[in-house]
């Protein structure tokens, strides 16, 4: 038609050097493949189109942060500037948290002794979440006396009790605490990377009777950068003495399995039974997955005195849990010629052939 033998560039001389032009600036923007159009209003129509996909279309350059992103570099910016105050003013207090010696980071055996503190200082912070609306001396006095109440100072289960003492007990242990109150979490900066990570097995444990933390390494911790802990100068935490229950059962000579146990038993259900025993240590009811209402029907226990768990295990085997369900109990150590985990696979494996609920 004639917009199409306009934008072919016929008509006369003169306007069919305008029209050439215009196909020009057109042709940028048509179709490949010899898509024509049938009128100037559907040109614009189609590049008009194609405009508002390109602008719609996401950006992988330009992704807001998320909020737990914003809130970590709020904490990092806040407790840096703290770092800073304390460093050019040398002051001291709860809230600033350097101890009375006035003591360097990671000196008398603290990781890292070599290092700058800030070199070192995302191995010695730890997250935690869910806390309760507390001050930061509230919040740093707890944590600082649940150290002084569970750091194992008997030189016949620590060679290391004289200087643990010295660091942790009689100087405060925590250099600062950071709240962030809108979304419940605060952040602990520790003298040395062996008490951070020895306050990890702090994690479950119940705040001034207002809740439980969760307590974790932050965000910005990097294992590959942060220097070895030696585990022969680290503190040992007893967390029973704080009635906390690990969730980790590590494997050693006390480790205990328990099979059979009814499917829809909640974790409290299975340590109250446990507890009739003795305190519990370390506890693990095994599940599909972490959001599971009901467990495999096994778990792994320790208990804080090893005296109990021969008692326990004579006391648990066998027990009638009614719907002729029995329990089946013993030890899940590591015996000569086989592997714990063969040992635990053959175990689990004994419990569902004998129709023990698994």
């Amino acid at each position: 038609d004639d917009y199409d033998d306009r934008r072919r560039g016929g008509g006369g001389g003169g306007g069919g050097g305008r029209h050439h032009r215009s196909d020009r600036r057109g042709g940028r923007g048509a179709p490949s493949g010899g898509i024509s159009f049938h009128s100037y209003e559907e040109e614009r129509a189609w590049l008009g189109d194609r405009g508002r996909k390109r602008r719609s279309r996401k950006s992988l350059f330009d992704v807001e942060p998320t909020p737990e992103q914003l809130a970590e570099d709020e904490a990092r910016a806040a407790l840096e500037q703290s770092h800073l105050t304390r460093t050019a003013t040398g002051a001291t207090g709860a809230n600033v948290g350097l101890n009375a010696s006035g003591q360097r980071y990671g000196a008398a055996g603290g990781g890292g002794a070599t290092m700058q503190p800030q070199q070192t200082r995302h191995a010695r912070r730890l997250y935690v979440g869910n806390i309760p609306d507390l001050s930061e001396e509230d919040v740093h006095n707890f944590f600082r006396d649940a150290i002084r109440n569970s750091i194992v100072l008997d030189p016949s289960a620590n060679p290391n009790a004289s200087s643990h003492r010295s660091q942790y007990v009689e100087n405060d242990p925590i250099i600062s605490v950071y709240i962030n109150r809108e979304r419940r979490f605060a952040f602990l900066e520790y003298k040395t990377m062996e008490i951070t990570t020895a306050c990890l097995q702090l994690d479950g444990i119940d705040v001034l009777g207002r809740g439980k933390v969760k307590v974790k390494r932050p965000n910005d911790y990097n294992a590959a950068l942060a220097p070895a802990v030696n585990p022969t100068t680290a503190p040992l935490l007893d967390t029973a003495a704080l009635g906390i229950v690990s969730p980790t059962v590590p494997d050693g000579p006390n480790k205990i399995f328990i099979g059979g146990l009814p499917y829809h038993l909640t974790e409290s259900q299975v340590l109250e039974l446990l507890g009739a025993f003795g305190a519990v240590r370390a506890f693990h009811l095994v599940k599909q997955d972490a959001n599971a209402s009901t467990s495999k029907g096994y778990c792994f226990v320790e208990y804080s005195d090893p005296n109990v768990t021969q008692v326990s295990c004579m006391g648990l085997n066998g027990m009638d849990m009614g719907g002729g369900k029995q329990l089946s109990c013993r030890m899940a150590a590591q015996t000569q010629g086989q592997g714990f985990g063969q040992q635990q696979q053959m175990q689990v494996q004994g419990v569902m052939e004998a129709g023990g609920g698994m």
